[in-house]
């Protein structure tokens, strides 16, 4: 699947959960969205594993940059909320709408950037190698 189309998907399903919710407290919303950030870490996590037992190490700045980003992203829709609260009848639906908007298309180059420069700070070190172990049967 590709990077865009996963970015789409995670901004659809952030925006449905807030949208979902606009009955409730703004707390409410962000409380879910930061359960959904776990749920990411953990597929994070194994993805990072699985990647390792491949011999493809993935740099571990990269999803702490997006899981940083992820939580900013759920304290700015917080507080969106509760500005358009002010001057809109539905906040919930305009905040939804800009979730998936800033996901859609703000997570992919995010991603290039962490990915390219290791975590934001330019400057970073280059991408671990790719170190792949041959077995027997590989080396013939």
């Amino acid at each position: 699947m590709s990077e865009r189309r996963i970015y789409v998907i995670a901004g659809a399903v952030m925006g449905v959960v807030w949208a979902w919710g606009s009955g409730t407290p703004a707390w409410e919303h962000a409380l879910r969205l930061l359960v959904l950030v776990a749920c990411a870490a953990v597929a994070m996590a194994l993805a990072h594993r699985r990647r390792a037992r491949l011999g493809r190490p993935a740099d571990r700045r990269l999803h702490s940059g997006l899981l940083l980003a992820k939580v900013l992203l759920v304290a700015a829709a917080l507080l969106l909320d509760q500005l358009l609260g002010l001057w809109v009848s539905e906040p919930s639906l305009v905040t939804a709408a800009v979730l998936f908007a800033g996901i859609a298309a703000g997570g992919p180059a995010l991603h290039r950037r962490l990915a390219r420069d290791g975590g934001g700070a330019g400057g970073g070190r280059p991408a671990p190698s790719d170190r792949r172990v041959l077995t027997g049967a590989d080396a013939e």
